[in-house]
């Protein structure tokens, strides 16, 4: 039987993470219009979550028996518009219930004809969860609160704290204050501390999705408006001796898209669609001996669009940097004669993913990375700034089997030679 869902969407304005809310956005016209395959089970709206318990390690999903007419079986798609999409590998029954072991689905096997698009203006006022590498650490009961949001935890021996503080800007709350601290205690006493701060209005993000005879036809996403001013700086001192590379966690704000609304109200969205904010931190720090240091803070701006667009066979790719603005930085660093010391430090943020049924299709990042090191033969202190655009996609769980890539969209970087430096 076929199945026709026809949405019209006024707008979208998503959030994340605030004690206001946004003013009412104006129309902006786009809509889905989708046929889903004859062999896809979506499951109709109820107040209840069919979905009774969820085995994240086997994939095993406990459905209630009720949601079901007759027993699913393998090769099925089950949709639970908004919230889950899974293909069935095999079924057991656990008294009333379905013991449902699955697999990632693809949009195509739930899709057959369709177009889907919206325009995502991210706000800062409402998120379901805080995932770090990968896993739910916060859940969305304990982030609604008057505020800023504040996270501290320790990972890998490093101690983090995150603090965001959302900002009005023109009725808009899209507009942030952050400032990112990490710390560690290196051989006993020694220090390294790592601080990025400064303030990110988040992009407007747009997406359009076209699958025609099972297949996909048209893909495009493009994040428009990026900014980011931000300082980084960083200082180790009597470390011990090598290299090290502290394994910092990708953290991310996740914002479901459930529900679209209209001049009639709310209409939920059928495909399970997020939009995470995400944030990625790297650092590299070489110091010789315990007699070692290194500082270095710098400044930096830019604004910036990104965005991808499949067509046909292939993936093509847009991306600019608009204004860009590097400010005069400190660097130092000391060593014993014949020592060389290195150490780096980085953060991307706001990384902008789109997510369909757990799967992510595509992401841009801004990067901002400084550094300070010290050279011998002959004795060269410096430091530099780097910032880049970038982005990557994976289109499979949209039904095209094109490998994941990733795109420098545009990337720029300054020297500041100290002392000695040719």
């Amino acid at each position: 039987m076929k199945k026709t869902f026809i949405l019209f969407i006024s707008a979208l304005f998503l959030s994340i993470l605030s004690c206001n809310k946004s003013s009412d956005p104006s129309p902006t016209d786009s809509g889905v219009d989708i046929e889903y395959q004859e062999n896809a089970l979506i499951l109709e709206e109820s107040s209840s979550d069919p979905v009774i318990a969820i085995d994240t390690t086997n994939q095993v999903y406990t459905f209630a028996g009720s949601s079901f007419s007759s027993e699913p079986m393998a090769g099925q798609t089950i949709l639970v518009p908004g919230k889950h999409m899974r293909k069935v590998v095999s079924v057991s029954k656990s008294g009333d219930n379905y013991d449902i072991k699955t697999e990632d689905a693809i949009l195509t096997d739930v899709i057959k004809e369709g177009e889907i698009s919206w325009d995502v203006a991210p706000e800062w006022d409402q998120a379901s969860a805080i995932v770090i590498d990968g896993q739910i650490e916060v859940p969305i009961a304990k982030l609604r609160r008057k505020g800023p949001i504040e996270v501290k935890y320790s990972s890998g021996g490093i101690d983090h704290s995150i603090k965001i503080e959302p900002q009005a800007v023109d009725g808009k709350i899209n507009s942030c204050k952050f400032t990112f601290v990490m710390a560690k205690k290196v051989g006993g006493s020694a220090t390294a501390a790592f601080t990025a701060e400064g303030t990110v209005k988040l992009p407007t993000q747009q997406t359009q999705i076209g699958i025609s005879g099972g297949k996909l036809s048209t893909f495009k996403s493009d994040n428009k408006g990026i900014t980011a001013d931000l300082k980084l700086s960083l200082s180790a001192a009597g470390t011990k001796s090598g290299s090290h590379s502290f394994k910092l966690p990708e953290v991310a704000l996740k914002i479901p898209i459930r529900f679209i609304p209209t001049p009639s109200g709310p209409v939920p969205l059928p495909i399970p669609v997020s939009i995470d904010i995400g944030i990625q931190f790297v650092t590299q720090l070489t110091m010789p001996d315990v007699n070692s240091s290194a500082t270095a803070s710098s400044e930096v701006s830019l604004s910036a669009d990104a965005g991808f667009e499949y067509k046909g066979s292939s993936v093509s790719t847009s991306g600019s940097i608009g204004k860009n603005n590097f400010k005069d930085g400190t660097f130092d660093s000391a060593a014993f004669i014949g020592s060389p010391v290195d150490i780096q430090f980085g953060v991307a943020f706001p990384r902008v993913g789109l997510n369909i049924a757990g799967q992510e299709v595509a992401y841009i990042h801004t990067g901002f990375t400084t550094g300070s090191s010290l050279e011998w033969g002959p004795l060269c202190k410096k430091g530099y700034v780097k910032m880049v655009v970038e982005g990557g996609y994976e289109l499979k769980v949209l039904g095209q089997t094109l490998a994941k890539d990733k795109e420098t969209f545009a990337e720029q970087r300054k020297e500041a030679a100290q002392d000695g430096c040719s």
